[in-house]
């Protein structure tokens, strides 16, 4: 009866599995790009650059 209750288990069903590793593939890629251009262009631009006086 726990058939419904645990796709994952049976056998030749990792589809779900696939998909959310795929997904956490793209995820982890473009979330890395995103921050990586946010650090390169705070630097470029000087966001948190200090006046000196």
């Amino acid at each position: 009866m726990m058939d419904p209750l645990d796709p994952l288990g049976q056998t030749g069903r990792h589809l779900p599995l696939a998909i959310l590793l795929v997904t956490t593939a793209f995820g982890a890629f473009f979330g890395g790009a995103f921050i990586t251009a946010l650090i390169r262009a705070s630097s470029e631009l000087d966001w948190f650059k200090r006046e000196e006086e």
